[in-house]
């Protein structure tokens, strides 16, 4: 690993709405429109040897509708 790297930093926000005017999969059930993931995601590339370098990333997102977190860690191999 090669110290002084930048981690990527990156901020979402995703929302979901119905057009029919039912409830949608990933809201709470009482909006038609709902701010429905907010989060951030840290990355970065460490190499591995002369040839191969691994991309790592952790990101956390929270549905403020449903009210629940989730943290995900990520290596992309191929």
């Amino acid at each position: 690993m090669i110290s002084g790297q930048k981690v990527n930093l990156d901020a979402f926000v995703g929302a979901g709405f119905s057009l029919n005017g039912n409830t949608f999969l990933y809201g709470n059930g009482k909006n038609n429109f709902d701010i429905v993931n907010v989060g951030v995601k840290a990355g970065k590339v460490i190499k591995i040897t002369d040839h191969y370098s691994l991309p790592v990333s952790m990101m956390a997102m929270w549905n403020p509708s449903n009210k629940y977190a989730r943290i995900q860690l990520a290596a992309t191999v191929f």
